[in-house]
């Protein structure tokens, strides 16, 4: 008797970017999806475009586009070396969330892993949504969110 498995879409994770990857932790989450089988991982970048400028053309931020496609083929190469399947995708949106929201529900993803930097206390709670709170709350599939720490080498000083 076949299970059914034939006919089921493969499993795909979308895995939004922001400016780094904590390969660690993200390892780690990977490792508790195993059970997906096979599953295709989405390495995703949206570019914000200021509110004010009118297109959303891509031709416009041709050399940013082209900056985050190169930051993400360098992460894809890293998980393609760990046995993933992996593709790239970089958009333009007026808003992060937004942007990651409608890939999610458009896409026939099966998961969205995210990488959180920091979690909010006292008033930032209350006066500001993070970008993953917003994912979780409007995006159809499974969002998943784990705490990513910036390499101490990579750091920005404050």
């Amino acid at each position: 008797m076949s299970s059914g498995q034939s006919n089921q879409q493969p499993t795909k994770i979308l895995l939004p970017v922001s400016t780094f990857i904590d390969k660690n932790r993200l390892f780690k989450a990977l490792q508790v999806l195993a059970t997906l089988k096979d599953p295709l991982i989405v390495l995703f970048r949206v570019l914000e475009v200021p509110q004010r400028t009118n297109p959303l053309d891509p031709d416009l931020w041709r050399d940013d586009i082209r900056k985050a496609e190169d930051f993400l083929s360098h992460s894809a190469g890293w998980l393609k070396t760990e046995g993933y399947r992996v593709e790239t995708k970089v958009v333009t949106a007026r808003d992060t969330a937004d942007g990651i929201i409608t890939e999610a529900n458009s896409g026939g993803y099966t998961v969205v892993l995210m990488m959180k930097r920091r979690i909010r206390s006292g008033w930032a709670k209350i006066f500001h949504r993070s970008t993953s709170e917003e994912v979780i709350r409007y995006a159809n599939p499974l969002v998943l969110t784990f705490l990513a720490e910036q390499p101490l080498g990579e750091r920005k000083p404050k």
